[in-house]
């Protein structure tokens, strides 16, 4: 054949010399491979398409189904916040109505039943935001060395009458050895606490606790709960863990759903597992394992701090030790070495700080250093928190020093307590570091409001930086003798700490403390207060009251008001008519 080979199969059908049928033939060949071909391109087009479009339906579901799970938490998140504030107002007088019905049997046992339902929703609302905090990774740890033992042992002896009450078989297994890990106390308690309370809730007979033994080679824990009743299906033993799930059988049973889930997130903060482990002799086994040590530890017992009775921290609490002028001094009053010495490496980098192992040893320190804030234990040897805050917030010389109460003592009636001796802050143990950093922060800086108010606002009164009843007495007796002897340009700091009947490094540290001032800046504000109130009436001109003052150049009476108050003399009056008018 002279044709050329490259010729396509139409063109040798169609050419001249080929039969009919043969040509026919091949046409109808032709288009049906060509069809076959384009059928099995739009074929496997169409199954690409398919599955393109199944992965984006299944990403959609999944993204919809995160939006929706998303939606729920914040919808029961916001529902939580707005309970609380009701809650807070039925507890109040219930509370109020038990005192005053305590000899009526009957009504104070359906008030004690509101007020025991009542605390029982507050504590299911704080756990529906801590598995918000949780869900969001805001839940912060704080990793301290922890008796494991001793956690189980309180919290064994709390549940107990629950399983009594229920006549259940109650029992726990502890190894004779101390367990001591690095957890964050508050989170390993509300695990621990969730796990009890669901064995208790739905066990029918017994329920036991088993700390399993360890050795120095371990680097993991492991504590086992179980118990018996309604038996948990197989297939549900990951379910279990998903928030808001709950077994058809337990619907009955009061609960939200989330106790597992945040006690599974806790865990798993504490690089740990919870897990469900089914068995055939009709127990529910829960086995929590946690590592001992974490990537951030505190380790408190590094710092051997008390000596007698005294606490000596190296770096702080020596009189001969270098302390930075512009930081704020604050006195730790704790005779746990622990807690003393963790407080201190924290703080030291901002504040100047002293400790003190008892109430009497820290009235000692207050005495002789300026000290801006009081960190104080409730619990302590000698003189407690509680007397020593009485002693502060009494005492003229020491009355404008803020006072922050620490104490494991979360009782209303403790904190009663500790507010009404005048407390300003009153924390509880444990505590989270950065709260407690805040409330100091929040303590001083309120402070330096009030002072900057003053000293800065012509009309505002001395009195206004008066924080307690000794205080404001302090005050008012500080102002008139500084208003007796206001035309006296020989008034100082010796003058005024003998009318106020202090010795002058007291009255100094007084004056310091309360306005950030020393006597004499406080004295020329004083004159510049007055000149300002005397102004405003009218009956003297301006160069009247700076000679009635005791400024013979008017010249310095116009520069030392505009630098404490921002505007001339004349201004500020101009300015005081204007909005009398």
């Amino acid at each position: 054949d002279s044709r050329s080979p490259s010729c396509s199969l139409w063109e040798w059908c169609t050419s001249s010399g080929t039969p009919f049928w043969a040509s026919s033939w091949a046409y109808v060949f032709y288009i049906i491979t060509s069809l076959a071909i384009i059928m099995t391109i739009l074929r496997y087009y169409a199954l690409a398409l398919r599955e393109k479009n199944k992965q984006r339906i299944k990403t959609l579901e999944i993204e919809k189904e995160r939006e929706i799970y998303s939606a729920k938490i914040e919808f029961f998140t916001n529902i939580t916040h707005e309970i609380r504030t009701p809650l807070t107002l039925i507890r109040l007088p219930v509370e109020k109505l038990l005192k005053l019905t305590q000899g009526n049997l009957l009504l104070n046992e359906q008030l004690t039943m509101i007020n025991k339902n009542t605390n029982r929703l507050i504590h299911l609302t704080d756990q529906l935001l801590d598995f918000r905090k949780a869900e969001a990774d805001n839940y912060t740890l704080n990793f301290v060395k922890t008796d494991i033992n001793e956690l189980l042992k309180e919290l064994f002896s709390t549940y107990r009458p629950m399983a009594e009450e229920k006549q259940l078989s109650f029992s726990m297994e502890i190894p004779r050895a101390t367990l001591m890990a690095y957890v964050d106390p508050e989170a390993i308690r509300k695990v621990f606490s969730n796990l009890f309370s669901n064995a208790i809730k739905y066990a029918e007979k017994t329920i036991r606790v088993k700390l399993f033994p360890f050795n120095s080679e371990d680097s993991v824990f492991h504590v086992e709960f179980k118990n018996d009743g309604l038996q948990i299906p197989t297939d549900q033993k990951e379910k279990i863990f998903e928030p808001f799930f709950r077994l058809k059988q337990t619907e009955k049973f009061a609960g939200t759903g989330i106790g597992l889930s945040l006690s599974r997130s806790l865990t798993e903060l504490h690089k740990g597992t919870l897990e469900f482990k089914p068995s055939k002799d009709n127990y529910n086994y829960f086995f929590l394992s946690i590592p001992f040590h974490q990537q951030h530890e505190m380790d408190l017992e590094e710092f051997e701090l008390i000596q007698a009775d005294h606490i000596s921290i190296p770096g702080t609490a020596g009189n001969d030790v270098v302390r930075d002028p512009g930081h704020l001094s604050i006195l730790i009053v704790e005779d746990n070495t622990e807690i003393a010495g963790f407080l201190q490496k924290e703080l030291n980098e901002k504040f100047n700080i002293y400790v003190a192992g008892n109430g009497a040893l820290a009235l000692e320190f207050l005495a002789k250093e300026n000290i801006q804030l009081i960190l104080s234990d409730i619990m302590m040897p000698v003189m407690d928190g509680i007397e020593l805050c009485k002693r502060i917030k009494t005492d003229i010389h020491y009355s404008h020093i803020p006072v922050i109460l620490l104490t494991a003592k979360n009782t209303l009636k403790s904190k009663i307590e500790g507010l009404e001796t005048g407390a300003d802050a009153y924390i509880e143990k444990p505590f989270v570091f950065e709260h407690l950093l805040a409330q100091i922060n929040n303590l001083l800086q309120n402070r330096n409001i009030v002072r900057e108010f003053y000293a800065h606002s012509p009309l505002a009164h001395i009195r206004g930086m008066a924080l307690t009843k000794a205080d404001n007495g302090f005050l008012e007796e500080l102002q008139t003798a500084i208003d007796k002897n206001i035309t006296n340009t020989d008034l100082d700091v010796d003058t005024l700490a003998k009318i106020m009947n202090m010795s002058r490094p007291t009255f100094y540290r007084k004056i310091k403390g309360l306005s950030d001032m020393s006597p004499n800046e406080l004295i020329i504000i004083s004159r510049l207060k007055k000149a300002a109130e005397l102004m405003i009436e009218g009956n003297y001109k301006i160069n009247e009251v700076a000679n009635m003052l005791g400024y013979h150049l008017i010249g310095n009476f116009s520069r030392d008001f505009n630098r404490q108050f921002g505007m001339s003399p004349s201004a500020y009056v101009k300015s005081q008519r204007n909005e009398s008018v």
